[in-house]
């Protein structure tokens, strides 16, 4: 390994072979360098510069000035070697930019032992360059890979998005009504409305439980996609009920063999649109609401564990909605914990309104009074006095 180097510069008139000798003496290599040269220096290999400043005291302020410039971010320490003692030079050299000063007659070991700190110096700033050069690239790598991942996450976003229904049907007197309100960039909650016949309508609200928010919407578009409310045959079809419904999707859940399985909250059920006759399964999701058009609100409670965690079986709700009742389902987003009665309360105090208007202003009070971040989903199934 060759010795390492230091830079001597000095001006012919003062050749500095004394300190050339300390140098070699203690096992540098010495470049030489002309005081006040102009073309750049090589300081890749140099671990110390030394100036011999003689009487030039101008030429070496320029010179380190411009050694200064050309480093930029590196840096090579500098040591003046003044021809005498003087307050005066010692600021200047410093003000130019010298990392110390000494001046004659130089003290052998004192300059020896001034030039091998100023090696561990350089020694020790060449270390942290590299690691700071590390970082950075981490840093890029690290801003790269976000940059991927906001894209994953806008294509995600735009999936989950185009499976949630834009409109509803109308069928019969049954009408339905939504606010959804994600509270991340993407979504976990989805929900659902579909025409089966002309007698009956299915209905759906689900709220994902998955490590990450892409993946959580994702496999909310599984879980719409496993959703078959009715078998079709060449000779017709047969309505699934609730209870298979759910059924299904958690076998097609558990069919994934996940490594860490998700935990899907879900609700399906069917509206008679000429009858009012509701029947309803649910899957960890809160039971939903019945407000009557006169009369006190009540839950329609139905058993059931969360889906993807285990095979299971799940019971079924029956109930039936006259003309002004409305059912109220809502994801966890909706129910504040500190108030459990929360919503019954609210969807009291707004029974007078119908349709959209009644959503809005249900989810407007329920909002401010959730204190954690969960995605706010309300779906509402209402019979009207219109059979059209």
């Amino acid at each position: 390994m060759p010795p390492p180097a230091v830079l001597l510069s000095a001006s012919p008139q003062a050749p500095a072979d004394d300190l050339r000798r300390l140098l070699t003496a203690g096992g540098f290599a010495v470049a030489d360098h002309l005081l006040g040269a102009a073309p750049p220096v090589d300081f890749a290999p140099v671990v110390a510069a030394v100036v011999e400043t003689g009487e030039r005291i101008d030429a070496a302020a320029a010179q380190t000035r411009r050694w200064r410039a050309e480093l930029a971010d590196g840096h090579v320490p500098v040591l003046w070697v003044l021809p005498f003692a003087s307050h005066e030079l010692t600021v200047r050299a410093l003000g130019a930019g010298a990392d110390a000063v000494l001046a004659r007659p130089v003290d052998a070991g004192v300059f020896e032992a001034q030039v091998r700190a100023m090696a561990r110096a350089r020694s020790a700033f060449a270390r942290q360059a590299v690691k700071a050069a590390e970082a950075r690239l981490l840093g890029d790598q690290l801003q790269k890979a976000y940059g991927q991942l906001d894209r994953e996450l806008e294509m995600a976003r735009r999936v989950h998005r185009a499976f949630l229904p834009q409109s509803f049907p109308r069928a019969g007197a049954a009408r339905f009504a939504v606010c959804y309100r994600p509270r991340s960039r993407v979504g976990g909650d989805f929900y659902d409305v579909q025409r089966l016949d002309e007698d009956h309508v299915g209905f759906a609200l689900a709220d994902v439980t998955a490590h990450g928010s892409a993946a959580g919407s994702l496999l909310g578009v599984f879980v719409k996609r496993s959703l078959v409310a009715k078998d079709v045959t060449d000779t017709g079809y047969r309505l699934l009920p609730p209870d298979e419904v759910l059924g299904r999707v958690n076998r097609e859940l558990l069919g994934l063999n996940l490594d860490d399985p998700p935990l899907v909250a879900l609700l399906y059920g069917r509206v008679n649109v000429r009858s009012g006759a509701v029947a309803f399964a649910r899957a960890g999701l809160p039971p939903p609401l019945l407000v009557p058009a006169a009369g006190d609100p009540e839950p329609w409670h139905a058993p059931g564990p969360m889906l993807g965690a285990f095979d299971a079986t799940f019971g079924v709700g029956h109930g039936t909605l006259a003309p002004g009742d409305r059912l109220l389902l809502g994801t966890d987003g909706t129910r504040p914990e500190a108030e459990p009665g929360a919503m019954l309360q609210v969807a009291l105090g707004h029974r007078h309104l119908a349709g959209q208007a009644f959503v809005d202003a249900v989810a407007r009070d329920l909002i401010v009074r959730v204190g954690r971040p969960d995605d706010f989903t309300l779906l509402c199934v209402e019979m009207t006095a219109d059979p059209a």
